[in-house]
C-alpha cells in the first residue's frame, strides 16, 4: 500500500492526498499504530537502531527507549503548540 503521507509536494511538506477521507486517514493511522505496538512489544528498550542513514556507527544509533521518549517529547511539544493556537484563535484556555 502506498504511503499516503509521502513527501512529494513542491514545498517538501507531507500531505494527505486529495480525495482521501478523514475516515480513511483514521483507518491508516490505526493500522500503523497497531503495527508499531507489535514491533515495540517484540523488542527490548535497550536495542539500538540499525546502522545506516544518519547513524554511521552502532555507538551513534539510538536505543528504542530513546526513540520512544523522543517521540513522546515531540507529541507533547506539538500538543503545546496547538494549545497556543487555540488560545490565540478564540481566547479559550485549557484546564
Amino acid at each position: 500500500m502506498p504511503d499516503p503521507w509521502a513527501d512529494d509536494g513542491p514545498d517538501g511538506r507531507w500531505r494527505v492526498p486529495d480525495g482521501m477521507t478523514t475516515e480513511a486517514v483514521l483507518v491508516r493511522f490505526r493500522e500503523q499504530r497497531e503495527r508499531s505496538r507489535a514491533i515495540v512489544a517484540g523488542a527490548p528498550l535497550a536495542e539500538r537502531a540499525a546502522v545506516g542513514g544518519r547513524f554511521a556507527t552502532p555507538a551513534e544509533a539510538p536505543t528504542l527507549g530513546w526513540v520512544l521518549c523522543h517521540l513522546l517529547q515531540e507529541y507533547a511539544r506539538h500538543v503545546g503548540q496547538l494549545d497556543v493556537v487555540r488560545e490565540l484563535a478564540d481566547g479559550a484556555v485549557g484546564e
